[in-house]
């Protein structure tokens, strides 16, 4: 990430939104929003001139925002496309370039590759306007108050206590007073405004961490799933003001991360992973939507979840008799997916997530938005302990009712990821299948002496589960992504990371309790490393090493 890459970047999607939707880009503009790392302003207010410079109206917040605003201000101000420069969770080193459609979703094909192509088209730089200029001119505005005000009316919605009265007052006495850390970013003044206009009471920021600093000083990574060195000032917040709930956004506030004081664990707390967070959520929204509104018939209401994230959804559908979709990785896929399923079929989408602590509330915007999940949650929590329970003891209940999914993820580590993954998947597929129809591909038949009972390679199209034999997900030749469902349950998925250097791992082994999914899961997950991915062959590291 450069000047010249971001302008050049900047003038391919001025190019390709003036081909694929002129009217709405002269009527609508864009929207720019940029969070707190080093150049993000820059490149926000370079983005600005490139399509201020071909005549085009943009919103360009006047602040550092949280990602959920810029997804927010699409759909609110009817743009063409928004622009968010923000590099999420990873290392201060980086940043990024996320880019929204008209439609309020992150792109999917084939608008990446057009995209993608219109860049390459136009590199050539244009002449920008001076800073003065920039942010004199009539075509530039500033979209805070209006995307805000239209934000929080919608979260509002998701206000499921009650307005007054002894069951809130147990609930918020029980609930006490939150500590939140936003990890150096940009959530702490949108959460704050979240809890007020939620009626929850005003969560302890941790001080070392609230105001947005791009060298993250006090964590070596600023994301909520790295573990004990990213918590350790929120726990010790937490322990000192006595607080029950702890909540974590990642630097730019689109993913939640939480975790439960238990003084009894080691420790003293338990932190809830993407799939628990994602289960406690699913069950409070579909509960009370179901109150809510008893004339929705299940049938027509939806959740969805990614392929790799746990299924306990799509078993809490089949008993409760809502919908449940899986999608591809990533909520580009999960938010298309809602809105096609709103529009085409007239769903109701109450919530997705994926396990990477992704979240999306269905009254909100089609995205992950780590600040309504955070206030959303909290009432969840006040609710519970509120009526004598903890978090993980109300987990365990929904464990009992809909069944319990063993979830084990992690990665490995590659120094040339291109070259490595791809001899690794044309192994996976036994020399053979690798951009064609799969049908030359050889798998393993058993993973740690357990039988492969089915094959879906998204890379060659192939699921051996259909009748067909044709995967019903979308896939593209030469993707790396195959997951394997094994005997006693089990589900193994194998996909190489399209923004970092791992090779990840996704295992599922459903049960009646860890006693009886553990030992299987733990076999899989000896034999995945050495006998099926070849870890040391390749010259990959664990984490850590």
């Amino acid at each position: 990430m450069n000047a010249v890459v971001v302008q050049q970047t900047a003038q391919g999607l001025c190019r390709y939104l003036q081909e694929q939707c002129p009217d709405k880009l002269a009527q609508g503009g864009i929207v720019v929003g940029y969070d707190g790392r080093h150049g993000s302003l820059e490149f926000a207010r370079i983005t600005a001139g490139v399509f201020i410079s071909a005549g085009f109206r943009v919103a360009l917040f006047g602040s550092m925002v949280p990602t959920p605003f810029v997804a927010a201000g699409v759909v609110e101000l009817g743009a063409a496309a928004g622009v968010m420069v923000t590099a999420s969770h990873n290392p201060k080193e980086y940043n990024g370039y996320k880019v929204y459609w008209g439609n309020g979703c992150q792109i999917i094909p084939p608008h990446d590759a057009g995209i993608a192509a219109a860049i390459a088209a136009n590199l050539n730089m244009w002449s920008l306007p001076l800073e003065a200029e920039l942010l004199g001119s009539p075509l530039l505005s500033d979209p805070w108050d209006i995307v805000t005000s239209r934000y929080y009316r919608r979260l509002v919605g998701l206000r499921y206590l009650p307005p007054a009265g002894a069951e809130r007052s147990q609930a918020l006495e029980a609930l006490g007073r939150p500590v939140y850390t936003p990890l150096h970013g940009v959530g702490a003044e949108a959460l704050l405004k979240a809890f007020q206009v939620m009626d929850l009471p005003t969560p302890y920021v941790v001080p070392e961490q609230r105001d947005p600093d791009p060298e993250f000083p006090t964590v070596m990574f600023p994301n909520p799933e790295e573990g004990k060195g990213t918590w350790s000032m929120s726990f010790q917040a937490g322990v000192q003001q006595g607080a029950k709930l702890v909540l974590a956004n990642d630097p730019d506030a689109d993913r939640l991360c939480v975790a439960e004081r238990r003084p009894e664990l080691p420790g003293g707390w338990r932190v809830f992973s993407g799939n628990e967070i994602g289960t406690l959520l699913a069950h409070w929204v579909w509960t009370n939507f179901q109150r809510r509104h008893p004339e929705v018939p299940a049938s027509r209401c939806v959740m969805l979840a990614s392929t790799v994230s746990s299924q306990l959804l799509g078993a809490m559908a089949t008993v409760e008799g809502f919908r449940f979709v899986p999608t591809l990785t990533g909520f580009k896929w999960l938010g298309s997916k809602a809105l096609q399923l709103e529009q085409e079929e007239g769903a109701v989408v109450l919530f997705a997530f994926e396990e990477a602590i992704g979240f999306m509330l269905g009254a909100m915007y089609r995205d992950k938005d780590g600040i309504s999940a955070a206030a959303t949650f909290t009432e969840l929590a006040a609710h519970t302990y509120g009526s004598g329970h903890t978090l993980d003891e109300l987990l365990q209940e929904l464990y009992g009712k809909y069944g319990y999914f063993d979830y084990r993820s992690g990665y490995f580590i590659s120094d040339r990821p291109d070259k490595t993954f791809r001899v690794i998947f044309s192994e996976l597929r036994g020399g053979g299948g690798a951009g064609g129809s799969g049908a030359a591909a050889r798998y393993a038949s058993t993973i740690g002496g357990v039988p492969v009972l089915h094959v879906r390679d998204l890379g060659t199209g192939l699921d051996t589960s259909q009748a067909d034999r044709r995967a019903v997900l979308p896939w593209q030749s030469g993707d790396m992504m195959i997951t394997y469902t094994l005997q006693g349950d089990a589900t193994l998925t194998l996909r190489a990371s399209g923004t970092e250097p791992k090779l990840k791992y996704y295992l599922e082994v459903r049960g009646r309790d860890p006693t009886e999914t553990g030992p299987l899961a733990d076999k899989l997950v000896a034999a995945l490393a050495e006998e099926l991915v070849g870890v040391t062959r390749h010259g990959l590291r664990l984490p850590g090493h």
